[in-house]
C-alpha cells in the first residue's frame, strides 16, 4: 500500500471521529443528522474506506505497515458434532502438502483428544475431551483482524493477505523457518513442517476448505468471517516481545 492510501485512510477515520463528536454535542434532529453527512452511507462509506485500505501502525520487528483487510470467510467448528475421525486433518495435509501427516494439519483435532484445549487439570472429568465430557474440540485458525499476531511478529514479512479471500497466508518463498509465528499465535494454530523447514497455517483453500468438504458429520462449515478472537480462550500467553506495539493496538480501537 502506498503512503498516499495510508494518509487518505487516516484522514477518513479522523473525519468520522470529528463528525461523531459533533453529533454528540448537537441536538439530534433530522436536519442536523443530514447536515453532518451521517445520513445514508456517509459514515459507512468513510468507515469502510478507512478500514479497507488503511495502513495502521508498524510491525515491531520489521517496521513495515500492517494491513487491515479482514478475511471474507472462516472455518466454523461444532464440537458437539465431531466424532474425532480426523479426516479433516488428513484432507488438509493431503491437499496442501501432498502427504498424509495429520500432526501438522492446519486444523487441530488430535491435540484435544484427551483433555481438550486447556490440557489435563484438576477435575478434568468435567472438562472437554474424550476423558472429560466426551466432546472433541476442533481448533481452527481465527483469521485474526489487525493486528494479526503471527504476521506482526514475523521478521521476514512472510505472512500476507491473499485476495480475494483475504486469508492470512504464509508465503513459502519468504519463510525462513524461524518459527517465530508459532510463538506469536495465542491459539498455536501455526504448524511447522520439519521436512521442508517451513511454517504453514490455514489459508482457507482459496475459499473452499478441504477440511469442511471431508467432514462426514457436518461438524465443520465455511461461513462469513467474524471476529472470534475475543470469544476463544487462548492456549498460552504470548511473550511481550512478540506482541503488537501499543500504537498499533490503539489504532485498532480507533478504526473498529
Amino acid at each position: 500500500m502506498s503512503e498516499k492510501i495510508e494518509e487518505q485512510a487516516r484522514r477518513a477515520v479522523e473525519t468520522v471521529a470529528a463528525k461523531v463528536n459533533t453529533l454528540t454535542r448537537t441536538p439530534t434532529t433530522r436536519r442536523n443528522f443530514l447536515k453532518l453527512g451521517l445520513g445514508g452511507m456517509g459514515v459507512a462509506g468513510l468507515y469502510l474506506a478507512g478500514c479497507a485500505s488503511a495502513q495502521v501502525g508498524k510491525s515491531p520487528t520489521s517496521g513495515r505497515a500492517v494491513w487491515v483487510e479482514n478475511a471474507t470467510g472462516m472455518v466454523l467448528a461444532q464440537p458437539t458434532l465431531c466424532v474425532g475421525c480426523r479426516r479433516c486433518e488428513v484432507a488438509c495435509t493431503d491437499y496442501n502438502l501432498g502427504k498424509t501427516q495429520p500432526s501438522i494439519a492446519n486444523i487441530k483435532i488430535n491435540r484435544n483428544y484427551n483433555f481438550g484445549p486447556q490440557g489435563a487439570q484438576l477435575g478434568f472429568w468435567r472438562g472437554e475431551g474424550t476423558y472429560g465430557n466426551f466432546r472433541i474440540v476442533q481448533e481452527t485458525c481465527k483469521q485474526c483482524p489487525h493486528p494479526v499476531p503471527c504476521a506482526d511478529a514475523c521478521p521476514y514479512n512472510a505472512i500476507e493477505v491473499k485476495p480475494p479471500i483475504n486469508a492470512r497466508v504464509i508465503n513459502q518463498e519468504k519463510c525462513k523457518g524461524c518459527r517465530t509465528c508459532q510463538r506469536a499465535c495465542p491459539w498455536a494454530m501455526t504448524s511447522f513442517d520439519e521436512s521442508t523447514k517451513k511454517a504453514q497455517k490455514c489459508h482457507l483453500c482459496n475459499g473452499s476448505p478441504e477440511c469442511v468438504k471431508a467432514c462426514p458429520t457436518g461438524a465443520l462449515s465455511y461461513v462469513p468471517w467474524e471476529d472470534k478472537t475475543k470469544l476463544s480462550p487462548q492456549r498460552f500467553v504470548v511473550p511481550a516481545s512478540l506482541e503488537a506495539p501499543k500504537e498499533v493496538k490503539d489504532s485498532c480501537v480507533q478504526c473498529h
